[in-house]
């Protein structure tokens, strides 16, 4: 995809390695923070060009950005970053990296549930440690590197999955929400995984 329909989202979780961020912002064509992300923004040394949520976790100091919007959205039935994703899908956008996804188990995990919700909107990747990539269907080709941790966990109650470049390969098997694809091992420098049916987490 190009740079015009990918947008950065900053969350409020732990951050990790920065410089990583930095490099994803200039890939993106949008930085936009969830309430608190802002905080990473202006620790990184970025310019957002949008701040969403309702404003409760805002530091007490920000940088004076020029040109950056403050949308305030008081839905109570969405988080901060399902604000943003709903934003970037409005505005044509058709994937969303997210930095500073991970933190206590909770917020992690009402993460992931919202990514798997807007799915069909946006393709979704977590940066991180571990980075993980949700793959809808069709064929995705991942480089890591040999020998690298992989885990694939279905997004769906199941789904079918091939793989090439693992360790233990799936062929055309229906993986479920569950432990099967727990502690994988890429063989070489690519991953491919093709998604017949369903949508597959990849954390590597």
């Amino acid at each position: 995809m190009s740079r015009s329909t990918r947008v950065l989202i900053l969350l409020n979780g732990d951050l990790g390695k920065g410089s990583s961020v930095r490099g994803a912002a200039r890939e993106c064509g949008l930085v936009a923070c969830a309430d608190g992300g802002a905080r990473h923004a202006a620790k990184l040394g970025l310019k957002p060009r949008l701040v969403i949520g309702d404003m409760d976790s805002l530091p007490a100091r920000l940088p004076r950005w020029t040109d950056t919007v403050f949308l305030c959205d008081f839905d109570a039935d969405t988080n901060d970053f399902e604000k943003a994703l709903r934003f970037a899908a409005e505005r044509g956008f058709k994937e969303a990296w997210v930095a500073a996804a991970y933190g206590a188990p909770d917020y992690a995990l009402v993460n992931f549930a919202v990514a798997e919700r807007w799915a069909h909107k946006l393709s979704m990747r977590f940066l991180g440690e571990p980075e993980a990539r949700l793959l809808g269907p069709g064929r995705h080709r991942v480089a890591l590197s040999r020998g690298r941790r992989v885990t694939l966990i279905s997004a769906t109650e199941r789904s079918r999955v091939e793989t090439r470049g693992l360790a233990f390969p799936l062929k055309n098997e229906w993986l479920e929400r569950g432990s099967r694809g727990l502690s994988n091992k890429a063989t070489g420098a690519t991953v491919v995984v093709k998604v017949r049916q369903g949508r597959v987490w990849l954390l590597a």
